[in-house]
């Protein structure tokens, strides 16, 4: 075991990590195992979260996160962690102008949001195509149609946010019965690498959205940072949401709301192409890791 390993526990609107930083103590990444990611995560036995977040050395950027689902895969993308590792490094780094995070996904940089422990990310750009998202067949991502449905849902529109999204927009998001159908839908065979599943309702000022979530290799939690991009994404191309709102929506989940804004390219409007999401981050406790959970 890395002699001490100490960690914060984070959460953005619910959505709940653990934070290990290996940029000092490279053994720390250690964590990143399967077998001991899963004991760390574990709500019963171990210190509990959705997702395990490692922070390491990086060349080109303030540091580089690693993201580890609660049953142990690694996975490119979670905004609600972005937000957190952002508000860390900015605390570090109190005269930054902006944080700057790599990612399997790529480069993210954060800002301060304008409010107490608000941070804004550039998200960068959502791929639309049907072999970026993935899914297994050449569609128009914006119409799957049939491709893939479930009890009461079909014609999901797909992208990604450095990771798969499926979006269902229905007449009450309340009514679906995710927790029932969420891992048949996030293991359909239309998703190669599984999928996180969102089922929306816009409403009829569209000044918001309700948003539901499933999210891969976790279940169904209080809010997704990168399925609220990808609601957001979706609602633009499809029309909910455009130039009246400036292209602009609060994503209501669970946990709490994410301001999304995203302008398509060609538009004309602020950040054209890229997804800016804004939303809060807080530091629930820290502590250090329990020689049992790392064995």
């Amino acid at each position: 075991m890395a002699t001490s390993v100490p960690f914060k526990k984070m959460y953005g609107l619910g959505n709940d990590f653990i934070v290990l930083d290996a940029r000092k103590n490279s053994a720390v990444s250690a964590a990143s195992d399967p077998s001991r990611a899963t004991r760390l995560t574990d709500r019963k036995l171990g210190i509990g979260c959705d997702q395990l977040i490692i922070l390491e050395a990086c060349d080109d950027a303030m540091c580089r996160m690693r993201i580890i689902n609660a049953d142990g895969s690694e996975v490119g993308a979670c905004g609600n962690a972005t937000r957190c590792v952002g508000g860390v490094l900015l605390d570090e780094n109190p005269t930054a102008d902006v944080a700057t995070i790599r990612t399997k996904a790529g480069l993210l940089k954060c800002y301060k949001g304008g409010g107490e422990k608000l941070i804004t990310v550039d998200m960068g750009e959502p791929l639309l195509k049907w072999d970026q998202v993935p899914v297994s067949k050449e569609v128009d991502t914006l119409h799957c149609k049939d491709a893939c449905e479930g009890p009461g849902l079909t014609d999901c529109v797909c992208c990604s946010m450095g990771n798969p999204h499926a979006t269902f927009f229905v007449d009450d998001c309340e009514a679906v019965p995710l927790d029932n159908i969420g891992r048949d839908l996030e293991y359909h065979s239309f998703f190669p690498e599984r999928c996180n599943v969102s089922v929306v309702t816009v409403a009829k000022d569209k000044s918001s959205i309700r948003m539901r979530v499933w999210e891969r290799g976790t279940g169904i939690t209080q809010a997704c940072g990168t399925g609220a991009c990808a609601t957001a994404v979706n609602a633009v191309r499809r029309g909910y949401i455009g130039k009246d709102q400036g292209f602009k929506v609060e994503v209501v989940m669970d946990g709490g709301s994410l301001v999304i804004q995203y302008a398509p390219p060609g538009s004309g409007g602020e950040h054209e192409g890229h997804v800016m999401m804004t939303g809060t981050y807080e530091l629930a406790f820290s502590g250090e890791i329990p020689k049992s959970l790392w064995q």
